[in-house]
């Protein structure tokens, strides 16, 4: 338990820089150190909810968290979060797995992606805010990059971006987490471990508000980047290795390639917009 004590620590010190929950990337590992899915989300939702907590009060104490504009996005996010649990609890373990991967791709593209967008249209701000709350349900976790591109529409100051995208995670991470401790009471986690785990993320988010303002963002940002991949390849390798029907598996894993097809036309194309250098 104390391997998985530390690196609930060194994740959530670099997520809660930007804003982020360390969950996408620890239930995984979680996973892979032995515990179910389902164990894994509780376990990586109870520390986000640590780390969150402490992250958006550093961040509300320096006056970057603008409430408003946060209900906005968190209100229709927290009426859909029991929407996607109850999919999670009633389809195969593999397509839950299909829909990580698919996220951790969502994820990397909008890191890869740095530009902000442009307007502020309700209704994409309220969808957007849905979608993340079915996909926090669904997968398991606060889904925080949904949350970053609603409120890019907001803001193009990365602080306040960030500030209002953990105050939103927090949130969700919340509500998830009260909706499977319902809906699934008699997950075999270990008191003392979630307490150790909950308290490394508490520390964690500490640890990352304090060097929010230390580290340069670009640094940051590719050590994220790294590790969402790692965290993607770790469960694209178990969808490949997964013991289901044939049907099944190959409907799987076709979903998870073409999703990485997508991911690089979509790629291609923002490189093929970049204007070229002066020559």
């Amino acid at each position: 338990m104390f391997g998985m004590v530390i690196l609930t620590y060194i994740l959530a010190s670099v997520f809660a820089i930007a804003g982020m929950g360390a969950a996408g990337v620890l239930i995984p590992n979680y996973i892979a150190m032995g515990l179910g899915v389902h164990a894994a989300m509780l376990l990586g939702l109870m520390q986000n909810t640590a780390e969150l907590t402490v992250a958006t009060a550093m961040n509300w104490k320096k006056g970057l968290i603008e409430w408003r504009t946060v209900a906005r996005v968190f209100v229709p996010a927290a009426l859909f979060v029991p929407l996607g649990a109850y999919v999670n609890v009633h389809i195969p373990r593999v397509l839950v797995l299909v829909a990580f991967a698919l996220f951790l791709l969502f994820a990397l593209y909008r890191m890869l992606s740095s530009g902000m967008v442009e307007g502020g249209d309700g209704w994409k701000i309220y969808a957007l805010g849905a979608v993340e709350g079915f996909t926090a349900g669904l997968i398991g976790m606060d889904a925080a990059p949904i949350a970053l591109i609603a409120f890019s529409y907001f803001s193009r100051n990365p602080k306040k971006v960030s500030a209002n995208t953990a105050a939103t995670a927090l949130g969700v991470s919340s509500v998830t987490l009260l909706t499977y401790t319902i809906m699934l009471p008699k997950i075999p986690i270990a008191m003392e471990t979630l307490v150790a785990v909950g308290t490394a993320g508490f520390l964690g988010g500490i640890t990352g508000s304090l060097l929010m303002h230390r580290i340069k963002p670009l640094y940051v940002r590719y050590t994220m980047l790294a590790i969402l991949s790692l965290a993607l390849v770790e469960i694209v390798k178990k969808i490949f290795e997964v013991n289901v029907p044939e049907t099944l598996h190959v409907l799987s894993v076709g979903v998870v390639v073409g999703g990485f097809l997508a991911f690089l036309y979509g790629m291609g194309r923002r490189m093929a917009r970049r204007p070229s250098p002066a020559p």
